[in-house]
């Protein structure tokens, strides 16, 4: 009984420290870091690992709405620097791109990624996702390009490595 409740215990202190993480890497400068973003209800927080993509629990009849439908993206990568140029064309749209990651929040909630000259702030708060620290991996993100004011970003919806 002990050990049980020790395991819950330390697996609630883990959770409150990866939001805390999340708050405190919001408050230390990032590039082109967005002005403010909203997160869907009801989605369940995913890990994105190797090879694998991120799962929300399917809900049931008597859950809320269900999960926003899968994300359709174009199958070439986009360059980052294509978008940095022409924020307006790719404004609203979900694109593919590939690059190194470059920075990362503590607890996996953002990260930056370069493809050659060019770094973008990927954002996965939004969408209730994190991704284990990858500094430096390679990656393919898909997401929706947001464009406030100046600063020109994407929200994550899939991350792979």
């Amino acid at each position: 009984m002990e050990i049980k409740l020790f395991v819950l215990i330390l697996s609630l202190l883990t959770m409150t420290g990866l939001a805390a993480g999340c708050a405190q890497a919001a408050t230390s400068p990032a590039p082109q870091k967005p002005v403010a973003a909203t997160s869907e209800p009801n989605v369940s927080p995913a890990v994105v690992t190797t090879g694998q993509s991120s799962n929300v629990a399917k809900p049931t009849e008597n859950d809320a709405p269900p999960s926003p439908p899968a994300v359709k993206a174009e199958t070439e990568a986009t360059k980052i620097s294509d978008i940095l140029q022409n924020p307006k064309t790719y404004d609203g749209k979900t694109v593919t791109i590939t690059g190194k990651i470059v920075s990362e929040c503590g607890s996996g909630c953002w990260f930056t990624l370069q493809d050659g000259n060019a770094v973008i702030y990927i954002d996965l708060a939004p969408n209730n996702m994190v991704i284990p620290q990858k500094k430096g991996s390679s990656a393919k993100v898909i997401g929706k390009v947001i464009r406030e004011g100046s600063d020109v970003y994407m929200v994550g919806s899939r991350v792979d490595f």
